[in-house]
């Protein structure tokens, strides 16, 4: 049996080499402004801001096979796509080109392969293998980067809705700091630090 630590460490070894070969690497500042625009799309209960709806449709399909769902939940549950629309459209508004160049290139080897509209319209298998022929292209790659972010970040950014992703690695967002603090912190406060 895999323990817990074991299983915890390769997801976030997976995490970093997934970040590696990806166009968008994101940084505090850019995840804050995302958290901050993601708010405001929740709040008002709106579509895509950045993304057209059949960007995101076939991008949304791309996460869902990134991860997908099956006897538990996946991108599509944990709302990724929302969070990909957010920093696409932020702070990293330069990898969105790319990122379309990439799904237009992909939409094509739907046609021309399947004799499909989209990506997104062929069948899950199809989809596979037309992204495992890609997988060592930097779209490729920052679609993945971006699908386990949007699952696994905090729900203020936009995607881990409800903290499905959460849920998958058996995390319970609890506060963890609670008073009192301990004696170093008085000790702090008493020498007027």
């Amino acid at each position: 049996m895999v323990s817990t630590e074991s299983s915890r460490r390769a997801f976030l070894t997976s995490v970093g080499s997934a970040a590696s070969g990806s166009l968008i690497l994101l940084s505090f500042p850019a995840l804050v402004t995302a958290r901050a625009e993601a708010r405001v799309v929740q709040a008002l209960m709106t579509g895509f801001k950045t993304l057209r709806d059949e960007e995101a449709a076939g991008l949304a399909a791309i996460a869902a096979r990134i991860i997908p769902t099956d006897a538990t939940p996946g991108a599509t549950e944990a709302g990724a796509i929302y969070f990909i629309d957010n920093v696409l459209g932020s702070s990293r508004v330069e990898v969105l080109g790319p990122v379309r160049v990439g799904l237009t290139s992909l939409d094509a080897a739907a046609r021309s392969t399947y004799d499909a509209p989209a990506f997104r319209s062929i069948e899950p298998a199809q989809q596979d293998a037309l992204l495992k022929a890609i997988e060592t292209t930097p779209f490729f790659n920052t679609m993945r980067y971006l699908t386990i972010a949007g699952t696994f970040s905090l729900p203020e950014y936009g995607g881990n809705r409800d903290g499905v992703g959460w849920g998958l690695l058996g995390f319970e967002m609890r506060h963890m700091w609670h008073p009192p603090f301990g004696f170093y912190d008085e000790d702090y406060a008493r020498e007027g630090r």
